[in-house]
């Protein structure tokens, strides 16, 4: 799983949602200015990560470590697609230093049991 560090400015930051017993998300939007225009960037925290977006408000300036996940579905007329979303790990205000001290440690990449179950015969949504 690939990880990267997204710089910019929050612009929303949504209520957690409990999609179900064990699953909760909560989204981050990002406007990251680099190129010709500027980038909104969705983030989704999920699970205890929910909680690292509180203290935080739209306008600061942050670094949001994310890991990329792609994910392949076929729906019911046989056609496949491919979705991408960014899985928040961790956020701090722009030119902070990192919690451990000095040094970065990455946490471990979300788990299977972090994600949504996917998918099922009356299913038909992609994600």
């Amino acid at each position: 799983m690939a990880q990267v560090i997204i710089t910019g400015a929050i612009k929303m930051i949504g209520k957690t949602q409990d999609v179900s017993d064990k699953f909760r998300k909560r989204e981050l939007v990002i406007t990251e200015p680099s190129g010709q225009r500027p980038q909104h960037i969705p983030v989704e925290f999920t699970q205890d990560r929910c909680g690292l977006l509180d203290g935080y408000n739209p306008g600061e300036e942050v670094s949001v470590t994310c890991y990329v996940n792609g994910r392949e579905w076929t729906g019911r007329d046989g056609v496949t697609k491919y979705f991408l979303s960014l899985s928040g790990n961790r956020i701090e205000r722009a030119g902070g230093a990192p919690a451990t001290g000095g040094s970065y440690q990455a946490a471990p990449p979300p788990s299977a049991s972090d994600m949504p179950p996917i998918g099922g015969d009356d299913d038909d949504l992609p994600f």
